[in-house]
């Protein structure tokens, strides 16, 4: 996801927010949902490693290393234009690091020759990114600011 900051300040503290194209998260999720339908539809786990390679690596470089971001700053962006506005990134992180870990573990499921429960977390990965996508319905962002939400409320 291609990155910014904006600056707000509440008495002398100032807070750093990191900011998002809106449209880059959903670039990144029609990636993922047309990786995992590759690997569905193949049973070949390349485009499988391949996301969950892509996902880690962006969540282990904390956002730094972002194949899809990068991608989508140098490549798209000059040709779809720059975003009229541009939206927190922390929901959209929260909900690649799930996507980072259901790939993984459909990875390791895959290793493990445990094709069938492989298939059905790809299957669900692939599910949600697309409706993401698609809809504009991130359940990981939902999540996000639910867990906020109850955060805040000091149940959790």
């Amino acid at each position: 996801m291609a990155t910014e900051t904006a600056g707000s300040a509440s008495g002398t503290e100032a807070t750093q927010v990191a900011m998002v194209d809106p449209r880059a998260p959903r670039f990144g999720q029609t990636v993922t949902a047309a990786g995992m339908a590759a690997f569905l539809a193949t049973r070949n786990p390349a485009p499988l490693f391949a996301v969950a390679a892509v996902l880690a690596v962006s969540l282990l470089s904390g956002w730094r290393l972002d194949l899809y971001g990068f991608f989508w700053k140098r490549v798209m962006v000059p040709f779809v234009g720059a975003p009229d506005e541009r939206e927190a990134a922390s929901p959209h992180r929260f909900a690649k690091l799930m996507g980072a870990t259901f790939t993984v573990a459909a990875s390791a499921l895959w290793l493990a020759d445990l094709a069938l429960a492989a298939l059905l977390v790809a299957a669900m990965v692939g599910t949600l990114a697309a409706v993401a996508a698609a809809l504009d319905l991130c359940v990981g962002c939902r999540m996000y600011r639910q867990v906020r939400f109850f955060r805040e409320l000091g149940v959790v």
